[in-house]
């Protein structure tokens, strides 16, 4: 365990050492500032003209459950460019060499990166908590719904980081990994909307909506945290990291 610890510390260090991991922690929260600020505005204005007109406006729920969804479309850019270095960017400094004949497990190596991965994106989701935490000034959001959205999105960013981390051990150079990994997540996106043009067989159509994230997130943003949908995020983030583990075990032994 302190392999793990040492690894994930140099990475979280080195990480934040460069102008990038500034930049990119800047862009996540200055998107989703841009994003709330819109939806705050027309979550007033819709109330407004409910009061007018005498309708039922749009409850606070609705506007924390947009925020938390477009946290999903952010990560597709935010994730890659922090996984796309993970082992892209060891293969070109030749650090990789100096892990395979470390004396740490291959297993260590995954998890160390993992955990710095996890590491630097938790602190810009615990930063972006200030968002939802405005609303209690305003107010009364439910204080469920907003943790278990937290649970949602952290299960979504530690799944998505273990599917960067694989194509970043495939591959030799930065912006191949940013590119592949950008397009892996964005297909996970959109995989329940095209899964009746994927297939017509109603078994499969269900088994490949199922695949997809966004039917499991949707639970977590409605305030419901279900043994299935933890099951899949955990099993997901699993079977990825040993993909990982399984192909920079391959480049030790060549």
């Amino acid at each position: 365990m302190q392999a793990v610890m040492t690894i994930a510390l140099r990475d979280f260090k080195a990480y934040f050492a460069s102008l990038k991991g500034a930049v990119t922690l800047f862009f996540l929260l200055i998107l989703m500032g841009l994003f709330f600020q819109s939806f705050a505005n027309s979550y007033l204005q819709y109330q407004e003209q409910a009061l007018q007109y005498g309708g039922e406006g749009p409850k606070l729920s609705q506007l924390l459950t947009a925020l938390f969804q477009n946290m999903h479309f952010i990560f597709l850019f935010i994730i890659p460019a922090v996984t796309m270095s993970s082992f892209a960017e060891d293969k070109k400094t030749q650090v990789n060499r100096l892990l395979q004949t470390a004396p740490v497990s291959t297993s260590h190596v995954v998890l160390g990166k993992f955990a710095a991965a996890a590491g630097i994106l938790g602190l810009a989701l615990l930063a972006s908590a200030v968002f939802p935490l405005y609303l209690f000034k305003y107010g009364n959001p439910d204080p469920g719904q907003i943790l278990s959205s937290y649970a949602g999105v952290f299960l979504l960013m530690c799944s998505q980081i273990a599917i960067g981390l694989w194509i970043s051990s495939l591959v030799s150079h930065q912006f191949l990994a940013f590119l592949f990994t950008a397009f892996a997540l964005f297909l996970l996106l959109i995989l329940a909307w095209i899964a009746p043009n994927i297939t017509s067989t109603g078994m499969v159509e269900e088994f490949v909506k199922y695949l997809a994230v966004t039917t499991h997130l949707d639970n977590f943003f409605n305030g419901l945290i279900t043994v299935t949908d933890l099951v899949y995020f955990l099993v997901f983030i699993s079977l990825f990291l040993f993909f990982t583990n399984v192909s920079v075990d391959a480049q030790r032994w060549r």
